[in-house]
């Protein structure tokens, strides 16, 4: 690798960011680290200094980390000895984990939520409201659409108890095969994966509730292009004209059942909506 391809760190840095994966505290960490794993000198570096590090979570499979600046970044933290765990309580409720899992790349998690969880002491919650709406679509299968509302409630030593609500909502079919250890309702159901996942905060009460009104619409899980046209209020041509420019249909179709294309409502909006 020629020299010019190593990127410069300076030697005050107190975040380099090596492409998705790694996150390191120092410089000196860093360049070890591009010793060793050279592929890392391909990706792109993201050379931070000031920000300290707050909290450091995860598993093996996936670590984050939590920042002074307001920053959740997906990546193992070097080196491993730095633990902070300013967010532990806020970890073990699965708060940060659902954004965790569904960051590709960019901060989703509003700070100012979360940095007001620091040194929280612990948790409580409850499902405040919930509705499964379910469609067979195959011999033995069914597709099921669930949105869930559940409250949090989260303790502090030095202050009144701060409340936060999740808005959950997955569509789960039953026809191929699951990825990233996600399953349906039923977990003995080897063939049940996720095939839309979405996620809202909300620290007032009444507008996460607004929501979930909003988002409890009737809507079946998945559709037929046939049943989507008037649903999305377009054309069956220009529909079809929006797939054929999407470079990800094959991926996120919920299921073929002869020779039926079935899709979730809101993938075909999203890439109608991203027509020329």
């Amino acid at each position: 690798m020629p020299p010019e391809h190593i990127p410069a760190i300076s030697s005050d840095a107190t975040r380099i960011r090596l492409g998705s994966c790694v996150v390191c505290l120092d410089a000196a960490t860093a360049e070890a680290e591009l010793e060793r794993l050279p592929f890392l000198r391909e990706k792109e570096v993201e050379v931070d200094c000031g920000p300290t590090v707050l909290h450091v979570g995860g598993n093996l499979a996936m670590g984050w980390s939590a920042w002074s600046d307001g920053r959740i970044l997906l990546g193992h933290v070097l080196p491993r000895t730095v633990r902070p765990t300013r967010l532990t309580a806020v970890e073990e409720s699965g708060l940060v984990h659902h954004f965790t899992n569904a960051l590709i790349g960019q901060d989703e998690l509003d700070p100012g939520l979360w940095m007001r969880w620091l040194d929280a002491t612990g948790f409580s919650e409850e499902v405040v409201r919930s509705v499964c709406d379910e469609r067979p679509y195959a011999a033995d299968h069914h597709a099921t659409r669930i949105i869930e509302l559940r409250s949090y409630r989260l303790h502090f030593s030095d202050r009144p108890d701060e409340h936060v609500w999740l808005l959950r909502e997955r569509v789960v079919t039953a026809l191929g095969e699951p990825y990233r250890g996600i399953v349906g309702p039923d977990p003995t159901d080897a063939a049940a994966v996720s095939r839309d996942r979405r996620l809202w905060l909300h620290a007032d009460e009444a507008a996460a509730l607004a929501q979930f009104v909003a988002r409890d619409d009737g809507r079946p899980p998945i559709v037929t292009l046939q049943e989507a046209v008037p649903l999305l209020g377009t054309t069956d041509d220009a529909l079809r004209e929006a797939l054929s420019r999407a470079d990800n249909v094959v991926q996120l179709t919920a299921g073929v059942t002869g020779r039926t294309h079935w899709y979730v409502l809101e993938h075909l909006a999203e890439w109608l909506a991203a027509r020329p």
